[in-house]
């Protein structure tokens, strides 16, 4: 096991602002953490000698995928895939074969998130309203590139404070966005067209997993007939869990985020763990919107990548 002051040292003086927005939390995204450990990748190359850099990228993508992996296997997938990359470059310079293994992961991704969007601007067309629940940098483009205006709304989960990534944006796109408390999405569902969510990680069955609060809603859209929609890569999808190895429980202590203004002996007494992921179940998700298209959940395991054949 990977400590994180191990892989910190790893890193060039210019990467550990990234390390620290992703390890506390700031940055939020499987999608950007990839981009930013990529970057990490390439930086430690270009400093250090052909051998220290092998060594430090080994450890700094062993930690992302003992930590950051266990919410989210597309980091696991995603890192493995460029490693393989490096490793299969015959080059003598070693940056320049980082540097490709990064461009042509890029490249493939690109490629999927096009598609995605162009899927999910096609369902946007027949929405007047949408609501987005946790930050998830795919949904976020979706909204920018829909072809109208849309009223967004955007409950706020406590949790990982992950609505208010989105508002930017949105308000950028000139759409009318509606700020809310995650408790009172219920309120305003009679309003909404339908709702995008991105995930952390799904299973082949259809399960997504995301910030708490997204099971919730979504039991709430099926009570209320309300469309409920999972944009992702295929990349996200953990193949593991066909045999037999599931994610473990994701949770977090909210005393900092929750009860930072409480007295320090109230603080003191009260627990604050609470579940930061959870599994929604695919029968409560209307569609995944993904590079293939809009498919069932009962249809993804025909679509999932298997590990072996994505990395190489």
């Amino acid at each position: 096991m990977v400590d994180v002051h191990e892989a910190r040292a790893c890193l060039a003086t210019a990467s550990l602002c990234d390390f620290d927005d992703i390890v506390s939390g700031r940055v939020l995204g499987a999608s950007r953490h990839i981009q930013m450990i990529l970057d990490m990748y390439v930086k430690i190359a270009e400093a250090k000698e052909r051998k220290q850099a092998e060594t430090a990228i080994a450890t700094v993508g062993t930690y992302f995928k003992e930590t950051r992996g266990k919410s989210s296997y597309a980091i696991v997938l995603a890192l493995k895939n460029v490693e393989a990359k490096i490793k299969a470059n015959e080059t003598s310079d070693y940056a320049q074969a980082v540097k490709e293994a990064q461009r042509a992961y890029f490249r493939e991704a690109d490629e999927h998130l096009e598609k995605i969007l162009r899927y999910a601007a096609r369902l946007l067309m027949q929405a007047d309203s949408v609501m987005l629940f946790d930050y998830s940098s795919t949904v976020e483009k979706a909204l920018v590139r829909a072809e109208k205006k849309l009223d967004v709304y955007i409950p706020e989960s406590r949790v990982i404070n992950g609505g208010y990534p989105f508002v930017k944006g949105m308000v950028e796109a000139g759409h009318h966005v509606h700020f809310l408390a995650d408790a009172a999405m219920l309120s305003v569902l009679d309003q909404v067209d339908m709702v995008f969510i991105g995930a952390e990680t799904f299973y082949p069955d259809g399960t997504a997993f995301n910030t708490v609060g997204s099971d919730m809603l979504a039991e709430l859209c099926a009570l209320h007939h309300v469309p409920y929609y999972v944009l992702t890569p295929l990349l996200k999808g953990d193949v593991r869990a066909t045999y037999g190895i599931y994610k473990e429980p994701l949770t977090s202590d909210l005393q900092e985020r929750i009860a930072k203004d409480w007295d320090e002996d109230l603080k003191d007494h009260v627990d604050f763990l609470s579940m930061e992921l959870v599994a929604v179940k695919p029968e409560l998700i209307t569609g995944y919107i993904c590079e293939k298209g809009i498919i069932k959940a009962s249809d993804l395991f025909t679509f999932v990548y298997k590990e072996e054949e994505y990395v190489g």
